[in-house]
């Protein structure tokens, strides 16, 4: 279990280590050969940019903009691969289109861009996730969430004009269902042998009373000394 372990946060890392070298390297070309990629994200229900589903993320409008993004991306990804082993990639991967789709049918018109889809999406499903699965490792993560970036419930209001406020409402919404969804594929912390034992309010007393006695019960084991 411990190999295991180590495998997925190596590959959560790893992973999230691409994905976030993909955003910045796209960033650094737009501003050291002056070029702009805003063209390539998503135009609501403009056939022409349906393109944007794939690559809205990889755009930002600026540093500050992709570096708002990169630090939650970054422990988002190895929490999903970490938490959701054997489901991570299909849930990364359809929550980042289901998003994307739903942004270009109900968003405002105009261009849409960058990671703050993913990044709601992914933080929303780690934290609802641990809220709706009976996992203590889980919930304390998202515990650990609510700390680090609960000032990103503001994002999902229309307050500024030119922040994709539809993008962060869709993907936080999008990240809550599949948490209901796929709220009992995360994996679960190891069990103690006391835990397993039936639910005391389905017991009778007299098999509580017997539990109790076996619990007290204190098993040594002889080995005599060899001469």
């Amino acid at each position: 279990m411990v190999d295991q372990d180590k495998k997925k946060l190596r590959d959560g890392f790893f992973l999230s280590i691409s994905f976030l070298l993909i955003l910045w390297i796209v960033e650094l070309v737009e501003i050291n050969f002056n070029l702009n990629f805003s063209n390539l994200g998503l135009y609501p229900r403009d056939p022409s940019t349906l393109g944007g589903l794939f690559f809205t993320p990889f755009i930002h409008s600026d540093l500050t903009h992709l570096f708002n993004n990169s630090v939650p991306l970054f422990v988002a990804i190895i929490g999903i691969m970490y938490f959701y082993r054997s489901s991570a990639y299909f849930i990364m991967g359809s929550s980042w289109l289901v998003t994307n789709m739903l942004i270009w049918f109900f968003a405002r018109e105009g261009n849409h861009i960058g990671a703050s889809g993913l990044v709601y999406a992914y933080i929303s499903f780690l934290f609802f996730g641990g809220a709706f699965s009976n996992n203590r490792n889980l919930l304390g993560l998202s515990l650990v969430l609510i700390f680090a970036y609960g000032t990103m419930i503001w994002g999902i209001f229309p307050v500024e004009n030119n922040v994709s406020w539809e993008s962060h409402l869709i993907g936080a919404l999008v990240g809550m269902v599949y948490a209901f969804l796929f709220r009992k594929k995360s994996i679960q912390p190891e069990k103690f042998d006391w835990e397993d034992e039936d639910d005391l309010d389905d017991m009778t007393d007299e098999e509580i009373n017997e539990l109790i006695e076996e619990k007290r019960k204190i098993r040594y084991q002889f080995i005599p000394k060899k001469k």
